[in-house]
């Protein structure tokens, strides 16, 4: 894999979780717009790592037990169980189709700590032809800083 260039938050979250999630921790005690404006940025960066396959620093802030739900057109087994298994089953993706991407489209901080996403996602294996495109709404669950579960549901037309 190319040298990737991570923003110093991503560095952060990848080389120092634990740092993160105590920083993670204190903006949850901000106020509304300003929790609003972090939490934008912090998916902005993680729809950049996303789109440049710097998979560690999506799934940075993940607890190591997390509790995680592929989006459905990509597995239908239910729950993977630990950031390890998360981090599989992306490479697994990412080794299959070449062109992967994500969009965001809204987000909500719908309770302190838990968050809903709608997401665009494109796959595209250039070999082959095969493309994937589908809309998610993922939910995710903070504690002490970390994802402990996150689950990706399709959205309904």
């Amino acid at each position: 894999m190319a040298k990737l260039r991570r923003p110093v938050a991503d560095s952060v979250e990848v080389r120092a979780p634990g740092l993160a999630a105590l920083a993670v921790m204190a903006v949850s005690r901000l106020p509304v717009a300003v929790r609003r404006r972090v939490l934008r940025g912090a998916f902005e960066r993680a729809r950049d790592a996303f789109n440049r396959g710097d998979l560690e620093a999506v799934f940075g802030l993940f607890a190591k037990d997390v509790e995680y739900g592929p989006p459905p057109p990509l597995y239908s087994e239910g729950l993977l169980h630990d950031r390890a298994a998360v981090l599989d089953f992306w490479r697994a993706v990412f080794e299959r189709y070449d062109e992967n991407t994500i969009e965001n489209l809204s987000l909500d901080e719908v309770a302190p700590g838990s968050f809903v996403r709608r997401a665009r996602l494109h796959h595209r294996a250039h070999a082959t032809g095969a493309s994937l495109d589908y809309v998610v709404v993922q939910t995710t669950y903070l504690k002490r800083g970390r994802v402990v579960r996150q689950v990706n549901v399709l959205e309904k037309r």
